[in-house]
């Protein structure tokens, strides 16, 4: 059955799953879907093209879906967002759409939004994604699975946020960070390997000392980074951690977030 609170406005051409619960004065424009069992509590704005999976919860004063502030957005311009199953939605996040005809914005599955988090136009969020207090991504931003992204930090446009990292409260994100690494700082530079995130991803004791002994070749010997890569190509054939390493340096646009000279000690200990 489904639940709309006589002040929830809900268009007829919104498609409802079975066990929703529309909560007062939210807001469901047309061509939006909402997958099952999925609550919005109160005060949430739902807007055109946009789709929501299953047992998701929504807190007041969420937007999704809502214009990209992209000054570049045409008017009258069709584009989606997609949030995926069992997320978790604060109070007053925003999802922006996409900003160019038929592009998208997308939030995987089991991801935590905090409060006031926001995550921009074209951005691709992974499942399992963690977004503490206020973190904030810009414009085309790629975040892997179980990412965790600290409160008060902001991610540059077009970085990407590599599987199983973590950015550190207040981090000020303007170049990629590679998988499985945290980084902190403004500007934040990779510091070490994310044990701690590692384990939560279900990583074991092995394929963690072999993620920090491809670190410390990529960045602690003082190599030119084609030279480590090359070896820890050579050390580690057949990881499959080492390799999307790999793929995540060869891949970037707007350069790596570099261990600074500071960071050495920490890893050398």
């Amino acid at each position: 059955m489904i639940q709309v609170d006589k002040h929830a406005v809900v268009d007829d051409r919104a498609e409802i799953g079975d066990g929703c619960v529309i909560g007062p004065f939210c807001t469901i424009a047309a061509n939006t879907q909402i997958g099952a069992n999925t609550h919005l509590r109160s005060h949430v704005v739902v807007e055109p093209y946009t789709v929501i999976g299953e047992d998701c919860d929504i807190y007041p004063f969420v937007t999704l879906g809502i214009q990209s502030q992209d000054l570049k957005h045409v008017a009258d311009t069709v584009t989606q967002t997609e949030i995926g199953n069992r997320n978790i939605i604060r109070e007053f996040v925003s999802v922006h759409s996409g900003t160019e005809e038929g592009s998208e914005t997308r939030v995987g599955d089991d991801c935590a939004l905090l409060a006031h988090s926001h995550v921009a136009h074209n951005c691709v969020v992974g499942n399992h994604v963690v977004m503490s207090h206020s973190a904030t991504l810009g414009g085309h931003v790629t975040i892997g699975d179980y990412a965790n992204i600290g409160g008060l930090s902001a991610i540059h446009q077009f970085c990407h946020v590599g599987t199983a990292a973590m950015v550190g409260g207040m981090g000020k994100v303007v170049q990629d960070v590679l998988p499985f690494t945290i980084a902190d700082g403004t500007p934040a530079h990779m510091r070490v390997i994310n044990k701690v995130g590692m384990e939560r991803a279900g990583y074991g004791t092995e394929e963690i000392t072999e993620v920090r002994k491809a670190f410390r070749i990529l960045f602690m010997r003082e190599l030119r980074l084609e030279a480590a890569v090359a070896e820890v190509k050579d050390e580690f054939p057949d990881s499959p951690r080492v390799a999307l390493l790999i793929e995540a340096i060869n891949s970037s646009q707007r350069g790596l977030a570099r261990p600074e000279s500071a960071t050495f000690e920490i890893n050398v200990s």
